[in-house]
């Protein structure tokens, strides 16, 4: 009888166990699946590559800027949001400087923890160079509307955390008499406001 207590004890702290732990796991998963019901905010590196360059002694010099990109996400739907975008960013060998604000959408896909997407924007950009060579391959100043095409791969490492692996896109400005296309990589960290809807 001592035995048999004994033993029904034992299954019972081991099937409370055993449920314990799957509630963490399903309290621990869950909200990491969940980020597609969350606002977010981003904040990253970015960097620019254009379609301008500065003959040299060592060749043509590409011209590029490196700045930081912030985001913000509206997430309404599954797989649907709304995003904005601020950006700025300098470089070389024009001492240029390339100030960038678009809003869109975004599409996106769930699969666990990780979520990747593509995006539309459209906006204003404005390219400025105070380079005696700048002045003359930029005009000092161009400005104008802008499109923005993109895709990327979101991962979520916390409930409020998750970083932003890669984000590759191809921007078309109206810079020149051909227009301009440039291409831009970034990376960075995710916040998401609030609890998982």
């Amino acid at each position: 009888m001592r035995n048999r207590s004994i033993g029904i004890l034992l299954a019972a702290l081991l099937s409370t166990g055993c449920a314990c732990f799957a509630q963490q796991a399903i309290d621990t998963v869950a909200p990491l699946r969940a980020n597609r019901f969350t606002d977010q905010v981003y904040v990253g590196f970015d960097h620019t590559r254009t379609d301008y360059a500065l003959a040299t002694s060592d060749g043509n010099k590409l011209a590029t800027t490196d700045g930081v990109d912030v985001e913000y996400d509206m997430r309404r739907k599954e797989h649907l949001a709304y995003i904005a975008t601020v950006r700025y960013g300098n470089g070389t060998p024009f001492d240029q400087s390339l100030i960038t604000g678009a809003a869109g959408a975004s599409y996106l896909l769930h699969y666990r923890r990780y979520e990747p997407y593509m995006h539309a924007m459209g906006g204003y950009t404005r390219l400025a160079s105070q380079h005696a060579a700048g002045g003359m391959y930029l005009s000092n100043v161009n400005s104008g509307f802008m499109l923005l095409f993109g895709a990327g791969l979101d991962m979520k490492v916390s409930e409020r955390w998750g970083v932003r692996a890669i984000s590759l896109e191809d921007l078309y400005l109206p810079f020149g008499t051909a227009r301009s296309t440039y291409w831009n990589v970034g990376s960075g960290v995710l916040y998401h406001l609030g609890r998982a809807r």
